[in-house]
Order: structure tokens, then sequence, then C-alpha cells
């Protein structure tokens, strides 16, 4: 069952996108939430092989380790001798251009800190979805490339940014930590469950994911329901679980136990028991553990669910040379909604919650309006 609304600016896309939140311990051992400035979700035209296929209807997918604390260079893309953690990528945006790192290696920025993360664009054709996300697979150059044999179906490639406010927290000589426990982000992820009207992903793919330069808003499939004002009719829905989550709390939320490596963190360390999940509301229905137990702001998730389950480049950092958000500055609400591609729209979330034919470095293209989440 999709939901009724959506806080992208295409009411035909119903999908969930999130990531983990971020939060900042203080030295007294409190955790403050970093605003979430928006995340922008591109749908991009990648791969030697154009004939793009939609996601299909019930598909989804995570990207990332979230029990990652270290980068794997021995862990490759099949076929590739690209590490598999570059899917990951940090920039600090301070105006001036900052070589992107795959961990948080600068957090003081005061334009935001821009989270990255590539999902997979090759299916194997049957499997809406599996646990181990053994159903997709990564371009053999993560962003671009060729689709490995067992999962010959090329999907449009997805690719997330997501804007946190570090220097609006008031800094004490504690640290950033995600809402699963890490304060390295090595194990920053991303899931996404596909909202689409099949039909209408389609015909984008077909008349823009390799042609069109505009912005999303001018991709003719959009046309007919591109509202830039529609997410301001979907508030964010309450949670299912007693627990706080938001401004300052005391502990993460969940039985998240923080571990900063380099040694991985381990399922015990992420998740919870049965018996502590029965816990902590009237029902299990917000926990599912084939999800992540980690917070995030949802807005499209079926009302069944609350938690997300649980990304990559083709050039190496491609997105290093961007700097600042433009001129509107971004809100808590919507995030900047700007993007290079076309992109079929991105959406700005906030958590819970496109690219071109001989594929160019994102920091050479010019700034426009994008599908926000």
């Amino acid at each position: 069952m999709l939901p009724s609304r959506t806080s992208t600016n295409l009411p035909d896309d119903k999908s969930a996108y999130w990531t983990p939140t971020l939060y900042y311990q203080h030295s007294n051992g409190s955790f403050e939430e970093v605003p979430n400035r928006g995340l922008v979700a591109y749908y991009e035209g990648r791969g030697d092989n154009r004939n793009l296929q939609p996601f299909p209807p019930g598909f989804r997918m995570v990207s990332g380790n979230k029990n990652l604390r270290s980068y794997k260079d021995n862990i490759l893309i099949p076929g590739s001798d690209r590490p598999l953690s570059d899917r990951v990528s940090f920039a600090c945006l301070n105006g001036y251009p900052n070589k992107e790192q795959p961990w948080l290696a600068n957090t003081d920025c005061k334009d935001g800190l821009r989270a990255q993360i590539h999902f997979q664009s090759c299916w194997n054709g049957k499997d809406l979805y599996k646990p181990d996300n053994s159903h997709v697979e990564y371009l053999s150059r993560l962003d671009n490339g060729v689709c490995p044999s067992s999962h010959p179906i090329p999907l449009i490639h997805l690719f997330y940014e997501v804007l946190y406010g570090v220097n609006d927290i008031k800094k004490d000589g504690g640290k950033f930590v995600f809402s699963n426990g890490d304060p390295t982000g090595y194990g920053f992820h991303g899931d996404f469950m596909n909202g689409w009207k099949t039909d209408v992903l389609a015909r984008a793919i077909k008349e823009c994911a390799f042609t069109n330069e505009a912005g999303v808003q001018y991709c003719p499939a959009f046309r007919p329901s591109f509202d830039p004002n529609h997410s301001k009719n979907c508030p964010e829905r309450p949670s299912l679980l007693n627990e706080p989550v938001h401004g300052m709390i005391d502990k993460l939320p969940g039985c998240i136990k923080i571990t900063s490596g380099p040694q991985d963190a381990t399922d015990a360390d992420t998740s919870c028991s049965k018996a502590h999940k029965r816990g902590y509301g009237p029902s299990d229905a917000g926990y599912d553990d084939e999800y992540d137990y980690d917070y995030g702001y949802d807005f499209d998730l079926p009302a069944t669910t609350t938690r997300g389950p649980p990304p990559s480049h083709g050039s190496p950092k491609p997105r290093s040379k961007r700097s600042s958000p433009p001129d509107t500055v971004p809100d808590e609400d919507y995030g900047y909604g700007y993007g290079y591609d076309w992109e079929l729209p991105t959406t700005t979330t906030r958590g819970p919650p496109p690219s071109h034919g001989s594929p160019k470095p994102h920091h050479n293209r010019e700034r426009k309006p994008a599908h926000n989440v």
C-alpha cells in the first residue's frame, strides 16, 4: 500500500528515501539532533547499456553497510579494481573546493556537511528485495560501466546528497555520531523503497535520462504533475514508537551502541532483542528485522513501517569541486533543492523519510532545480 502524500515535488513519486540522523554527542554525554537541511535524490542515466528500466512495483534496496567503521580497500566492486567503500563520500561546504572523503574527516563546515551515497544500478530481474541486497549489484565503475551477468537488468542510477547543519550546533569538545552508532562515517547508508507510478518513471527515463539538461520541471513526463509547493502539504508523520528522537536526548534511539572501530560493529551493537522491541510501543509494527533500527525522518513509508531498511561514484570524487549551496539558503523542511544533471525529480527529504549520455563529472555542471525529497 502506497502513502497518499509525499514530500517530493512530484506527486507521482510516493517513494521513500531515507538516511540516518546525525547527532552531536556533547561532553556531558547527551545527544543533540543535527539539523537536516534536506535530501536530494538524483536519477542518473548511467552505464554502457542505455536500455534502462524503471524500478518495478514493490522494489526496494539498501546501499552501504551500517556496521562499517573503516575503509575497506580490499573489498572491490565486482569486475573492478575500485573499493566498494567509495560508494560513500562526504563534502565539507566552506565556500571553496574541498576534497571529498569517505569518512567524517572535517565537520567544521559553515555551509553544511554533505553526505553522499551511490546505489546499485543492476538488478537480477526476479527479487524485489532480499535482506542481504543480493538482488542488486553496482555498475562496474560504481556510477558507470556495465552490469554483471548475474544482474543483467540495468536500472536508472540513484544517488543521494544529504545536507547536515553541523555548524548549527554549539560544540563543546564532543563528537558527531550517526544514529547507527557510527562516529566515523564509514557506516553511512541509504534506503530506497519504490513508490513511483511505473509508466511515469518509464516515460521519464526514455525521454529525459540522457537528453534533458534543463531540470526536472522541463521533462515532458513530469510537466503535468510537477509542483514545487507540493511538499508543503506533507507534514512529518508521528512516530509509532514511544521514544525521544528530536532535540536533546540522553541516549541514541533504540539499543544502539557507539562503536568507533576500526573493527566493524556487530549486529548486536546496532539492533534490539525481540523482548526489547516489544517494550517500545503498542506493537512491533515499527520493527522489521530486515531493516536498520537507526532513526531517520520518515515521510513516505507505508503506514505499517516507521523504520527504513539500508550507495557510489564513477570517476572518483567527481563532485569534489562543488562549493556552497546557492543563494537560496537551504531550510529545514525542503533542503536547497538544486542539482546538476537532468535528474528525474530529486526528492528533498529530511530523511524518514538523475545523468547523461557520455557521463561528465558533476562538478562541471550548472546548478539547476532538481527533484526534492
